[in-house]
């Protein structure tokens, strides 16, 4: 299995960069176009733009996929949430006749994506079979948006791991399961009751306004505050690294005879950092809860945070 490390990075430097592939979504959000508008179309040789199928023409749909159009000269491949089998086809399309012996570079915009769709491009670097070093700079733009922590979110179908974060195929001493906290505290414990875990931490993200963690805290207490729940962490927002290093170290203990499930239901950069713990031991599950929500418009803060995966090429 290859080798993953990851680093924090700013957005300058990704500016700066010239990449090979790139991938980018649209769909219903403001801030689908947010970091694209400060890439040059130039430094990127084969980019491609997703468009959700489920949402063909709600909230800034339409005017983002004119942005594409126009400044991009990109029509979005309509894709649904839960298929990533285009993703697979134009990395190995646009990767595979490489003769330099530079790493590949590739730049992923998840604001807005499945969570499908960016373990896909993980697990084509981790899983295919190009001999170089690839790296990957996930970059994602921070949104302004109220939800309503008193409507609960129903889980939309079964809750499956995510592929390449099956973990282990049998149960071992002890079940153990870290959440990642977001708005849906009752959801939460919903699944919890689920996976009927022996042992709980918690993690949610910091960084963000004062309010809205305490609203984070108070919306998910009584599973923070539960005797099965052995630490709660505050992890920040905008390192993915810090993360991604926490988790690691947290679970560290339970590994050599636990059944290790990861659950992220906050901001997508700790479920990128919750994917990557689960793919660096194979022992560890990464579950997907998806909801149905109605779709809102979430305008960019301003704030973007950058993570640079490098997966080592085979020896």
């Amino acid at each position: 299995m290859r080798s993953i490390q990851v680093i924090d990075t700013d957005f300058d430097s990704v500016c700066e960069e010239r990449y090979d592939v790139s991938l980018f979504s649209s769909g219903y959000e403001s801030r689908c176009i947010h970091i694209p508008h400060f890439i040059n179309p130039c430094t990127v040789t084969n980019p491609l733009v997703l468009g959700f199928m489920e949402e063909p023409h709600s909230g800034k749909r339409d005017d983002n996929d004119k942005f594409y159009r126009e400044q991009w000269n990109l029509d979005p491949l309509p894709l649904s949430r839960d298929d990533e089998k285009p993703i697979y086809e134009h990395l190995y399309k646009h990767t595979r006749l490489h003769q330099v012996k530079r790493p590949i570079k590739i730049l992923m915009d998840y604001s807005s994506m499945s969570r499908l769709w960016y373990a896909a491009v993980l697990n084509w670097a981790r899983l295919g079979t190009c001999p170089k070093d690839i790296i990957i700079d996930f970059i994602y733009s921070m949104g302004r948006y109220e939800e309503d922590e008193n409507q609960p979110m129903v889980i939309r179908g079964d809750m499956p791991s995510i592929p390449g974060c099956e973990g282990r195929a049998y149960r071992l001493r002890e079940s153990v399961a870290v959440f990642g906290l977001g708005s849906h505290g009752m959801t939460a414990l919903s699944v919890l009751d689920r996976l009927e875990a022996d042992t709980v931490y918690t993690f949610l993200a910091i960084g963000g306004s004062s309010e809205h963690i305490e609203k984070i805290r108070n919306n998910n207490k009584e599973l923070i505050n539960s005797h099965k729940t052995k630490g709660n962490l505050e992890l920040p927002l905008a390192s993915v690294e810090n993360c991604y290093r926490h988790l690691a170290e947290t679970i560290a203990p339970h590994r050599p005879d636990g059944e290790i499930t990861l659950v992220p239901m906050g901001p997508k950069p700790h479920i990128l950092a919750s994917i990557l713990v689960a793919m660096r031991f194979q022992e560890v599950a990464c579950l997907r809860v998806s909801g149905a929500p109605a779709p809102q418009d979430v305008n960019p803060t301003g704030d973007i945070v950058a993570t640079r995966v490098i997966v080592r090429g085979e020896p």
